[in-house]
């Protein structure tokens, strides 16, 4: 495991965001004690304003290789404050948003067809030129990455082969609600996928609202209540107890709305 504990300063200004979020506010450190921790609150708690600060502090890339940028402004200036613990700083890893996910697919299909037209504009000129090279390792990566490409297959797929073809051993994994674009067979596949590259020395923390992705055998439960962090059960979580609820009687929550 990479990552050991962040500590954040207590030298901080509360009464502006994000310190003046209660998380913020009551933070002093956090110990990831194992390779899959999972974050569980509510919207708006600060689950994903933290994870963005931590992916700063830790110098992380996006899943396109790009830096954090002017967007995480506020993050980046908690990233400042928080100190983190390492056995091993990897160099393998990124930081995954969901709302990423969509211009990723369209950055890569418009690199790969800006490729394709210079490899065709320059056999026209020259065919035997080796000014093509650079272009056709560009589309070699891609195909040999995705295929015929992320665009060409649905949400959930082209998302699951993105995870495979960027997964690597030994790295750091910092997602924010993952499970988005999946329908619940394909968070199982993402569940395979993670336990497959702890197997190899990997490290996740994960942000999610998912009772499936909650399963994770032998990852840590973090419930973010009143603005702490405290270990939790699976079968304590809200999520999951209402979730087992529901699926057990739905029209006892649906009635309400049928008889209006």
């Amino acid at each position: 495991m990479q990552l050991k504990a962040v500590h954040l300063s207590s030298q901080l200004k509360l009464d502006t965001y994000p310190y003046n979020l209660p998380l913020i506010k009551s933070f002093h450190s956090l110990s990831f004690e194992k390779p899959v921790t999972i974050l569980v609150g509510e919207n708006g708690t600060g689950k994903s304003t933290f994870l963005e600060a931590l992916a700063s502090s830790a110098d992380m890339i996006l899943i396109s290789g790009k830096t954090l940028d002017k967007k995480f402004e506020h993050a980046k200036e908690l990233g400042n404050k928080m100190k983190l613990v390492w056995t091993v700083k990897s160099k393998n890893g990124f930081f995954f948003r969901a709302d990423d996910f969509i211009n990723y697919i369209r950055e890569t299909s418009q690199t790969k067809k800006e490729a394709m037209e210079k490899i065709n504009e320059i056999h026209e000129r020259s065919p035997f030129s080796l000014e093509v090279m650079p272009y056709a390792r560009t589309v070699s990566d891609l195909n040999h990455f995705y295929g015929d490409g992320l665009e060409n297959r649905s949400h959930g797929e082209s998302f699951l082969d993105l995870f495979k073809a960027r997964f690597r051993p030994n790295g750091l994994y910092i997602l924010d609600e993952p499970e988005a674009p999946l329908s619940p067979m394909k968070q199982i596949a993402l569940i395979s996928l993670i336990i497959d590259m702890v197997k190899e020395g990997a490290q996740f923390i994960i942000a999610t609202h998912s009772p499936i992705l909650m399963a994770i055998p032998n990852a840590d439960l973090l419930l973010l209540d009143n603005g702490f962090f405290e270990k939790t059960e699976f079968d304590d979580l809200e999520h999951v107890r209402l979730t087992k609820l529901f699926l057990e009687n739905p029209e006892r929550f649906l009635r309400y709305f049928q008889d209006e």
